[in-house]
């Protein structure tokens, strides 16, 4: 009976839902911890938190430099011309204007110091874009070779580098040409089938 007594007396109560407040301020700390480290973190990785226009990583262009990117892409920056139509020259027309532009006596005419290169850029675009056949006279020398046209071998992008590289190559001093101007030779001329019949026909058309 004794034993019966002492054990109610020991016993604790039923544990209820709910009536403890011994962890209520754990979420809350939680919450203020992230809170603090998302905060000093952006701090830290952001150095210039004024508000400004464009992505903070990167400065916004100018409209002028914006205006130059796009030229450089268009492939209109002498520079980037030049080296881009070394390239295309090199792999295209070396093998007959040879390396230096001199051309072959006799069968390919010389590029260096030549009245057609120097000449009106878009007649050399034409050249270019259909081709040459026939009989032209280039430093006062006769020349009957073949040129090939590159119309739908050449983007305009790649003859406007290029005739750019000649025109400025091997003595020649010209304005770069244009993609521009390409494309507008191309839409001028696209109904001409055959290659330019030498000099003959070229003289009878206005290139300026």
């Amino acid at each position: 009976m004794t034993f019966k007594h002492d054990k109610l007396e020991n016993e604790k109560k039923d544990p209820t839902e709910g009536n403890s407040l011994k962890f209520i301020n754990v979420p809350l700390v939680l919450i203020a911890l992230f809170l603090g480290f998302g905060v000093s973190y952006l701090a830290l990785r952001t150095p210039n938190t004024s508000f400004t226009p464009g992505d903070s990583r990167t400065p916004p262009e100018s409209a002028q430099t914006q205006k130059s990117n796009d030229a450089k892409n268009d492939g209109n920056d002498l520079s980037a011309m030049m080296e881009k139509g070394k390239q295309v020259f090199t792999t295209t027309c070396q093998a007959c204007h040879q390396a230096n532009g001199a051309g072959i006596p006799g069968a390919f005419p010389p590029l260096a110091e030549s009245e057609w290169v120097n000449g009106f850029p878009k007649r050399m675009v034409a050249i270019v874009l259909h081709g040459l056949q026939g009989e032209i006279n280039v430093k006062g020398q006769k020349f009957q070779g073949v040129m090939p046209p590159f119309k739908d071998q050449l983007k305009a992008e790649d003859i406007a580098a290029v005739a750019t590289y000649v025109r400025n190559s091997f003595g020649n001093k010209a304005d770069l040409v244009t993609t521009e101007l390409v494309n507008q030779v191309k839409e001028a001329t696209k109904s001409k089938a055959a290659s330019w019949n030498g000099e003959s026909e070229l003289n009878g058309q206005k290139w300026e």
